[in-house]
């Protein structure tokens, strides 16, 4: 069975994209600029201490070195992703990798041109890299690619900024990352914020701080959170008792689990299984995400959906006005100039 999940390299274009079914949570600290646009239900963003909501259709671009986590609000919540390594713009741009950005659409921008136009190319270089790898193929995905790159660029460099001097006192990628990772190993065990404070040399109060500060949330919920995230894994994918799920995933009782359980997805573990069976969407695991089949029409028909656009009538209606000003500006001169010559 095909998924879609790709890697991409060819030259100096180097990618990878796959789409998911956004699970209980899901945090990322990379290397590459990563384009998320969300398909179907809603979901949480964390991103830069700044926490959010995101609708379908919705499109958020974030720098490399931005840590940011997702928490879907729905059932079946399904994103597209594309990541892109910062060398491909640092071919361009060598300060690239110095900068940091957030580009996100709402309701008021959700359909302008560029991010239309960003949801056309992301859906095409989809339905082409589902459909095989030949020349033409081939041709036309660098193509969509390249008009993706050119334009997300574009917007990058209207609002990068590049980041201060770190403070002395500030934790750096490296060490937050190993606080990260050792959650992400640990958390079926009991972990106190002490040890992880332990981990990066610094005191409780400022690892707090610090965490939320790049997350959004405190460690305790981000801990609940992965541990609520192998809960509904098990729970779709095993025949395990509750209890058993309840005590190899961390929580101290099963009471603990089916509060913590019912306030996060307003339904019982019992029901969650239920449901995550009959529903049946066929998905795989890939670094605890859940790829989707090639399989699933109703995918395939939402990216084809994709395929014409139109712009945003307003940006058209700013870009003819700015385009008068432009005329009108260069009447003047030309008048400034002959008036010159005379």
């Amino acid at each position: 069975m095909d998924y879609f999940h790709y890697t991409y390299k060819h030259n100096h274009i180097n990618f990878s994209s796959h789409i998911y079914k956004v699970s209980t949570y899901h945090y990322n600290w990379h290397g590459e600029t990563e384009i998320l646009i969300l398909l179907k239900g809603r979901i949480e963003m964390s991103c830069n201490s700044e926490v959010f909501t995101m609708e379908p259709l919705d499109t958020i671009i974030i720098s490399p070195q931005v840590g940011h986590a997702t928490l879907a609000l729905e059932e079946d919540t399904t994103a597209l992703v594309i990541h892109v390594g910062k060398e491909f713009f640092q071919q361009f741009d060598p300060n690239f990798g110095m900068y940091q950005f957030v580009l996100r659409s709402n309701q008021d921008n959700r359909y302008n041109s560029f991010f239309s136009s960003l949801r056309h190319h992301a859906a095409t270089m989809m339905l082409l890299m589902m459909n095989g790898e030949s020349p033409a193929n081939q041709l036309w995905l660098e193509n969509h690619y390249l008009a993706l790159a050119s334009d997300l660029y574009s917007e990058i460099d209207a609002v990068k900024s590049i980041r201060g001097n770190t403070k002395p006192v500030d934790m750096t990628v490296a060490t937050f990352d190993k606080m990260i990772a050792y959650i992400d190993k640990n958390y079926q065990q009991k972990i106190e914020l002490e040890d992880i404070a332990k981990i990066g040399g610094y005191n409780v109060n400022y690892t707090s701080q610090f965490f939320k500060r790049q997350l959004g949330v405190s460690f305790l919920e981000y801990l609940l959170r992965m541990r609520l995230r192998e809960a509904t894994v098990r729970l779709a994918n095993s025949e395990d008792g509750v209890a058993h799920i309840a005590s190899s995933c961390g929580f101290a009782d099963i009471k603990a689990f089916n509060v913590a359980f019912k306030k996060h997805f307003h339904t019982t573990p019992s029901e969650y299984r239920k449901q995550a069976k009959e529903l049946g969407r066929k998905t795989k695991l890939h670094d605890w995400k859940e790829i989707i089949s090639t399989q699933e029409q109703d995918i395939v028909e939402l990216l084809q959906s994709f395929l014409p656009y139109q712009a945003d009538t307003r940006y058209k209606a700013d870009l003819d006005v700015a385009n008068q000003k432009l005329k009108a500006v260069t009447t003047q001169l030309e008048n400034v100039v002959n008036s010159l010559k005379v």
